[in-house]
């Protein structure tokens, strides 16, 4: 229930957070309310923190499950963390080299959920980096593969590009891009046939050298897979001008006089709330994520109390004017 609540809430707020959002070749498969529930790893580069998994799942119907930074887990958000978000931890030496033997204990809980036909998306980069290519590829999607058709599961993977015009705020173009499910079991008879001779004993315990074989050979066709979702500019302008030259960016304030307007509005909201944001995270990737996400369990608040000085100045009609308020935020969209 939390789930889909913020799910919903999300698909809202994001209207008015980006200038437009678009999601190219969704499997027709996923369309409807009844898909078949089946083990999934979504495997995604990670340009914007949190950000980036809470969009995906909003676009899927079904749930997803997600792995976070094992510091996040704290003893009082831990289990509402993995009951209510699906969330599990995964450590980093940055985070603590004594807690990175976690991550086995992770790896078995996603082979578990898997079990259950639950679908897990995996950052395959590793780290979030805000810029617009695809980086190397960290070991550990293809380690959860490994694990999972050695356990007999079914499993489908799915390649995901997230793109972003900028990581500074609102107004941006963004949207995400699915390459071809594929079943992991057909991946690995491909790339046997293909002359990968060392992945003929898959089905049993490989040695050191086989599974580093194994795991070259899942990362070069990831990566292979991957390349095209994903942006590629050198800079924020270019990456700005491809977003936009793709997406429609119809709907928004293009008056200077209205523009204006739109933003006063929301200025006493906003203006404090991003300084206070960014000062937080500075020296962070966090910015654009976290800002995202306190703009959206704000702004209710923000409305009452806007409804409040309203109705104490102007009674009845404040209920028209709050009632277009939003769609002052929706109209400024564009550009932050």
């Amino acid at each position: 229930m939390v789930y889909w609540f913020f799910c919903g809430w999300i698909r809202w707020c994001r209207h008015f957070y980006f200038s437009a959002f678009r999601v190219y070749d969704f499997p027709p498969q996923w369309k409807g309310s009844n898909v078949p529930s089946k083990p999934r790893i979504f495997c995604a580069n990670h340009p914007s923190s949190f950000l980036d998994p809470i969009l995906v799942a909003t676009v899927l119907p079904f749930q997803l499950g997600f792995l976070a930074r094992g510091d996040a887990f704290t003893p009082r958000f831990n289990r509402f963390l993995r009951d209510q978000f699906r969330m599990m931890p995964v450590w980093r030496d940055r985070e603590g080299r004594g807690n990175v033997h976690k991550n086995y204990e992770t790896f078995d809980l996603c082979v578990e959920r898997w079990k259950s036909n639950d679908s897990i998306i995996i950052f395959s980069e590793g780290l979030c980096v805000q810029e617009w290519k695809l980086r190397p590829l960290s070991k550990g999607s293809a380690r959860l593969v490994l694990q999972a058709v050695q356990a007999g599961i079914p499993l489908e993977i799915v390649p995901v590009g997230i793109n972003y015009g900028h990581f500074h705020g609102p107004g941006k173009a963004a949207d995400l891009r699915f390459g071809k499910p594929v079943q992991a079991a057909e991946l690995l008879e491909e790339l046997r046939s293909s002359g990968s001779t060392e992945l003929a004993s898959l089905h049993s315990e490989l040695s050191d050298a086989e599974n580093a074989r194994w795991l070259l050979s899942f990362n070069r066709w990831l990566k292979e897979a991957m390349s095209p979702l994903v942006v590629q500019a050198g800079d924020e302008k270019e990456a700005v001008q491809i977003a936009e030259s793709v997406v429609s960016v119809q709907g928004t304030v293009t008056n200077p006089a209205l523009l204006l307007v739109s933003r006063c509005l929301h200025a006493p909201w906003y203006r404090p709330l991003r300084s206070w944001i960014k000062h937080l995270c500075r020296d962070t990737v966090h910015f654009d994520a976290v800002l995202f996400a306190v703009m959206m369990l704000t702004y209710p608040l923000y409305l009452i109390l806007v409804g409040v000085v309203l109705w104490n100045l102007v009674g009845a009609w404040s209920l028209p004017v709050l009632t277009l308020w939003p769609l002052t935020a929706w109209l400024a969209r564009r550009g932050a």
